[in-house]
């Protein structure tokens, strides 16, 4: 029954060591890996995409578009406005949302 018992743990022992192994190995080359900051430069708005402008018409028409801005990484960034509140929707070229952002400052 010892014996019987030892190879188990070595089973089980191994068979933890080997995905650990693997995993630490996949950390370091995830951590070696950096995000390109995104940098934006302010467009007149009638130069959006189309199907930015549609999406924006889809889904924010009761906020007046303020500003537009294109990406470094090809992404629309479009600051809107209703009453007090100033978001920031950003879409890709498509048209397909990707996140937003409440704008805190005022002056923007």
């Amino acid at each position: 029954m010892k014996k019987g018992m030892i190879i188990t743990a070595a089973v089980v022992v191994m068979g933890m060591s080997m995905p650990a192994g693997l995993m630490a190995a996949n950390a370091q080359q995830f951590a070696t890996v950096a995000q390109e900051e995104v940098t934006y430069e302010e467009m007149e708005v009638e130069n959006l995409p189309e199907a930015v402008t549609k999406a924006i018409s889809d889904g924010y028409a009761d906020y007046t578009l303020a500003k537009a801005y294109q990406g470094s990484d090809g992404s629309y960034k479009v600051k809107l406005t209703k009453d007090d509140e100033k978001i920031a929707v950003f879409f890709n070229a498509s048209g397909e949302f990707l996140k937003i952002e409440r704008v805190e400052d005022p002056m923007e």
